[in-house]
């Protein structure tokens, strides 16, 4: 992800904003997304993305309304 298209995500859960449960999801997604992208990469930054990734991998309930 490039810049620009972080922003064009910020902007557009600027604008969900109004529908919270929306603009969770889509704030939820641009954070996964940008982990992964970093987790790609091979120095201690990609290690530790990796680290907060592996908890995709933890059984338990994940609540959304």
């Amino acid at each position: 992800m490039n810049k620009r298209e972080i922003l064009k995500r910020v902007a557009k859960i600027k604008v969900l904003a109004e529908d919270p449960e929306s603009a969770h999801a889509d704030e939820d997604d641009l954070r996964d997304k940008f982990i992964c992208e970093i987790a790609k990469r091979k120095d201690a930054l990609g290690k530790r993305a990796k680290i907060v990734l592996s908890t995709n991998d933890i059984d338990f309930p994940r609540w959304c309304a």
